[in-house]
């Protein structure tokens, strides 16, 4: 076992066309191509190179049933949870993943940007001793990932009580008793202006840090068809 852990889960289901939460101005199947893309990009940074860090990633239990052949990645294992009810959720990934790991992050599957480098600073500022937090925001206000180097209760309560919205959470929690690392202007794929976000920042260069040929090609695909919502 792993003294890091990495948690990446959706806030809805993403397969599900009955339960999916339609992505701004894009159709059904649209909106499920462009959230499965967002996480395969995960799954492949995190999974192309060795790693003395546990991943889990998960989907809602209403996707089980609906996940195309083409989201698939080698050492790759799917786990499942309940989205209407985050904090059994969360209760149970405390009794078992969160205290048997030192260090852990739960991300968003809807960012873009993170390589197993990055993760490998964010696990060297929660190694120090006392309680730390380490939290990624949005331009529009929202947490995508957030780290901790002790679980708590009421951490976790404050978070989805406050829906991921950083100063919301950060109003409820003791402020004073954690180390807060604050990572700003990470990009969090939500609405047609963070669309937007994600067609420039896949035009610059340096975006084949964190995003393979494939995957470029498949984002490529989305801006064609909305080239609309890009002006």
């Amino acid at each position: 076992m792993n003294q890091n852990a990495v948690y990446i889960i959706p806030k809805a289901p993403i397969f599900n066309t009955e339960h999916l939460n339609v992505f701004e101005n894009l159709s059904k199947e649209d909106s499920i191509f462009l959230r499965s893309t967002l996480y395969l990009n995960i799954i492949e940074n995190f999974l192309s190179k060795e790693s003395l860090t546990d991943f889990y990633f998960y989907l809602d239990e209403s996707d089980k049933d609906f996940i195309p052949e083409d989201f698939t990645y080698k050492g790759m294992t799917l786990n499942f949870f309940n989205y209407k009810d985050l904090n059994k959720f969360v209760e149970n990934l405390s009794a078992k993943e969160f205290s048997t790991h030192k260090k852990n992050i739960v991300i968003s599957s809807d960012l873009i940007g993170i390589t197993l480098s990055d993760l490998d600073k964010f696990f060297n500022l929660l190694s120090i001793e006392d309680e730390s937090l380490l939290i990624g925001k949005a331009n529009n206000g929202e947490i995508g990932y957030l780290g901790f180097n002790n679980y708590s209760n009421d951490i976790f309560y404050s978070l989805v009580t406050s829906d991921f919205i950083f100063d919301n959470f950060l109003s409820k929690i003791k402020t004073s008793l954690h180390f807060i690392y604050t990572f700003d202007n990470i990009l969090l794929i939500k609405n047609t202006q963070s669309f937007k976000e994600l067609y420039l920042a896949l035009s610059q260069r340096k975006s084949i840090e964190y995003c393979s040929h494939e995957l470029h090609e498949r984002f490529t695909h989305l801006f064609i068809e909305y080239k609309e919502l890009l002006k």
